[in-house]
């Protein structure tokens, strides 16, 4: 009886089990950390990278802009004048007089830049289509200015409204749709 009391009362090897114990949640503790560090690495670099894609296509727009008003003053662009455009390839060399466009895509689009990209290689894609308006103004604002009463010369016009639309198609199959409403006055 007392061997069975003394094998009771006997801690020995105790310290190794309770420091095993220890082991292991800190083995635990340590795997969950590190699943998720590594969840948290593809998250932000999906986050970056549909940042990254909104910023291009909205500098998509920008570039739309200026082909819009170039094409304007040009009347059309020309074989020099697709030359001279850089990075942007105009597949519609009369886009100025698009009536209506719809959402860019790599079958639909009337530019689209850089130009020598491949299939797989991040790109941005433009559309654009733009509607006639007239402007108010009249005869009788003139005369009002030239009285000195402090209202402005207006003799009314038009303007045509023209809808930019930027898709770029980024890393990671990140995409990003931008529109943008231009008015070119007349």
């Amino acid at each position: 009886m007392k061997y069975i009391l003394y094998m009771a009362n006997n801690e020995r090897g105790s310290t190794l089990v309770l420091a095993v114990l220890i082991l292991l949640l800190l083995t635990i503790i340590g795997i969950v950390a590190t699943n998720t560090s590594t969840l948290e690495l593809i998250i932000s670099g999906n986050d970056k990278a549909q940042k990254m894609a909104f910023n291009q296509a909205d500098g998509g727009t920008e570039v739309g802009i200026e082909l819009v008003e170039q094409n304007i003053s040009l009347a059309g662009f020309d074989s020099t004048d697709l030359e001279k455009l850089g990075e942007v390839n105009a597949t519609n060399p009369n886009l100025y007089l698009n009536t209506v466009s719809t959402s860019p895509s790599d079958g639909n689009r009337d530019a689209y830049f850089p130009k020598d990209y491949t299939g797989d290689e991040p790109h941005t894609n433009l559309t654009i289509g733009g509607n006639t308006g007239l402007s108010t103004g009249g005869a009788i604002q003139m005369a009002a200015g030239y009285e000195g009463k402090g209202k402005s010369a207006a003799g009314g016009g038009s303007w045509v409204v023209y809808d930019i639309w930027s898709q770029h198609v980024g890393e990671v199959n990140s995409e990003a749709v931008i529109l943008l409403q231009w008015r070119h006055v007349m």
